[in-house]
């Protein structure tokens, strides 16, 4: 689906008709040509005789159409004599998955166009942005592109937040009722989701620094400054990742303490328990060898019934001795 926003600067303010929408594409073939409005176009979902207009109207390179086509780009800025190309990576969160989608950008002298999926929220929120505000045109195409830009840098956030409270909910959890609730699978699953924001936003700083030093672009020291402080949004970013990653880690450590701890007390509970039956054993098995034989000088010299009194009462006698002192020494 391909939408248009147009405005021109000379009469705008003047003439009711110097904002214009969706135009047909014959009619935007001759708008472009004449580069006297700016104009954005957006194309969602494209098709092949979308991008084979675009080809046509901007005259665009071979490699730029055949990336305009890909879906695994990394994010990147190639510069033409013409136009920019310019790819950046929305961050999509769906059944507790990070993934992305991408953002095509070409940027002229007159003319914005986005090319994306019909997912990334963050152009229709820029394109209703600029289209509430005609005034924003003229600003300049630099403006445009800062104003895509900050909606997809803005988009990390609410995910952000999302990982930063299910990283507290688990180090909470954590310290009420040990590991119960928490697995060391969730923990690594979010530290991989970590790593895949990551993976989006690195790249893009590379970008957003290149874009600062084009002169094209950055036309303006107002438009410069909007994208320095567009380039400090993404690295705080990057800042907020790094830092949830050593939360996570911190966690996970956490979380094995939890577990080692809880293993050394079954231990321990299995050590006191063998080292109480220990010597019951030897005392039921010293009087077993003694009490039963065919030797009479083995014999024990006293009558059956007695011998069965004292070897339960020394039983007892010996487990509540062991549990005494366990209990005395705070080990049960």
């Amino acid at each position: 689906m391909l939408r248009s926003l147009i405005v021109n600067p000379e009469t705008s303010g003047q003439d009711e008709l110097a904002f214009l929408r969706n135009v047909a594409p014959e009619k935007l073939a001759i708008i472009l040509a004449d580069r006297c409005s700016i104009v954005w176009v957006d194309v969602t979902d494209p098709t092949e005789d979308e991008i084979a207009w675009l080809e046509q109207q901007l005259h665009l390179h071979p490699a730029v159409v055949k990336d305009l086509k890909r879906e695994d780009r990394r994010p990147t800025l190639l510069i033409y004599p013409e136009y920019m190309f310019l790819s950046l990576l929305e961050p999509q969160f769906s059944l507790n998955r990070v993934s992305s989608t991408e953002i095509h950008c070409l940027v002229g002298e007159r003319f914005f166009v986005t090319v994306r999926q019909s997912n990334a929220q963050t152009v229709d929120d820029a394109y209703e942005r600029a289209a509430q505000n005609p005034e924003t045109f003229t600003r300049g195409i630099a403006y445009l592109m800062y104003l895509t830009a900050q909606f997809v840098v803005d988009g990390y956030y609410p995910l952000l937040d999302q990982i930063s409270n299910r990283l507290n909910e688990m180090e909470e959890s954590i310290l009420a009722t040990g590991s119960k609730n928490v697995s060391q699978h969730n923990v690594y699953h979010v530290k991989r989701q970590l790593i895949s924001l990551r993976q989006m936003v690195a790249p893009q700083r590379e970008v957003l620094s290149s874009v600062i030093g084009e002169e094209r672009l950055a036309e303006s020291s107002e438009n410069r400054d909007l994208f320095r402080h567009l380039y400090e949004r993404l690295l705080r970013v990057y800042d907020v990742i790094d830092s949830q990653r050593d939360l996570s880690s911190n966690v996970l450590d956490l979380l094995r303490s939890q577990e080692a701890t809880r293993m050394t007390e079954a231990v321990n509970r299995l050590t006191i328990l063998s080292m109480i039956f220990l010597p019951l054993t030897f005392v039921i098995g010293f009087f077993e060898l003694n009490f039963v034989t065919t030797e009479p000088e083995l014999r024990i010299p006293l009558d059956g019934a007695w011998v069965i009194t004292m070897i339960i009462a020394l039983t007892v006698v010996t487990m509540s001795s062991f549990l005494w002192f366990f209990r005395r020494k705070g080990w049960v």
